[in-house]
């Protein structure tokens, strides 16, 4: 939602830090207003809606189906980790846009929800947006140290370290921006508009003695996705080095215990052993065919998560470069605009982790369609008995 439309607060005689007027006009300065509220239509209330509605259904099935495999690795840990954060900024998005349906029926009321569900969802959202980014990060190092090293992390990777490193992160991320969901109050104050009572908010006298808040959460939403894109990167590099240093070595061995060309009958030798060609292959990780194909599945998501970072982290390093380039200010009409791309990114991107396990994981194919099997099967069973 764009704050001129859902910040109405009641005139009050005490000047408010960050209080928004409900009769600012944005200048039509590289954006109009009526191509703000288009965009708003047509990707926060329509796209984002879907998409949202979208990702809660397939971060379910990705939980049940890392259950349903038993937790066996790591892996599998850190990703149910960040479904299940995924879920939580799809319920968010789904429940905050509810507002546009609910024009259909009660403007009034639809007001009210954009409002109070802009405190909460609004927030919400951003926020795990961050702690998907943080985890996204540390599955790209867990990956790269596996790669890189396999035998010397080996026995410290385990699905329980994975389990304490996931909630740590959670918990410090999430609880580094608690306090930002307990700044406004809310009235219910009565809007000629509708002719009824709406819920309206503004901020309360904490954030006000505080207002150094602001620029830590600021500071704070800007320091999390950008050092997580800089480690996600690094991490990805690495991996795709070692991949292809792997699969030069794996290259290089058969062809030396492989035929040679088709106008000779002998074969080429092994080549044999000796002290410092076994060192030289000591050097030159070997990874297994299976650890190769999840790690090139986990390159995809972290590609994802790459393409989907990078909008946000420039959108807020314009936000500080250009002092007007926010809400409420001269670039009103052209961040917003931004912010509903941004959000766009953020939702495709908490939903499309289920095509990408279902499309590059056999074993994870496997169980999801046995899940569905299975509840197809249920409810046929269920139906046999009611009829009989």
């Amino acid at each position: 939602m764009d704050s001129t439309d859902i910040y109405h607060a009641p005139k009050t005689t005490t000047p408010r830090i960050g209080y928004a007027h409900h009769d600012f006009i944005a200048e039509d300065i590289m954006a109009t207003s009526e191509q703000r509220r288009i965009t708003e239509i047509v990707l926060e209330l329509t796209i984002d809606f879907v998409i949202s509605l979208l990702g809660i259904f397939t971060n379910v099935v990705i939980v049940a189906v890392f259950a349903r495999q038993g937790f066996k690795d790591s892996m599998s840990i850190s990703m149910t980790t960040v479904a299940l954060w995924d879920l939580v900024k799809s319920l968010g998005g789904f429940m905050q846009r509810l507002a546009g349906p609910m024009v259909l029926f009660s403007p009034a009321a639809a007001k009210s929800w954009a409002n109070l569900s802009v405190m909460v969802f609004n927030y919400l959202v951003s926020v795990t947006c961050y702690v998907t980014s943080v985890l996204a990060a540390y599955v790209a190092v867990e990956r790269c140290l596996c790669v890189t090293v396999p035998l010397k992390v080996k026995w410290l990777l385990t699905p329980k370290t994975a389990l304490v490193v996931c909630v740590a992160i959670s918990v410090v991320v999430f609880g580094s921006f608690f306090v930002i969901f307990f700044i406004y109050d809310v009235y219910w104050v009565y809007d000629p508009t509708y002719n009824e009572t709406v819920a309206v908010f503004e901020y309360n006298s904490f954030s006000v003695n505080n207002t150094a808040l602001f620029g830590y959460y600021n500071m704070s939403g800007t320091l999390w996705p950008l050092v997580s894109l800089v480690v996600i990167v690094i991490s990805t590099i690495i991996i795709s080095y070692k991949l292809r240093k792997s699969a030069e070595f794996r290259y290089r061995t058969k062809s030396v215990s492989g035929p040679v060309t088709s106008d000779s009958t002998e074969r080429i030798q092994p080549q044999r052993y000796t002290k410092k060609s076994g060192q030289n292959q000591a050097k030159t990780t070997v990874i297994s065919r299976r650890d190769q194909q999840v790690v090139k599945m986990l390159l995809v998501i972290i590609g994802v998560y790459i393409v989907h970072l990078a909008p946000r982290v420039a959108n807020y390093l314009a936000k500080y470069l250009v002092f007007d380039y926010y809400y409420l200010r001269k670039y009103h009409n052209l961040f917003s605009i931004v912010a509903y791309v941004v959000f766009v990114f953020d939702f495709i991107n908490g939903s499309i982790n289920l095509f990408v396990f279902f499309a590059m994981s056999t074993a994870f194919r496997r169980t999801a369609l046995e899940l569905l099997t299975c509840r197809c099967r249920c409810k046929q069973l269920a139906t046999k008995k009611l009829l009989y």
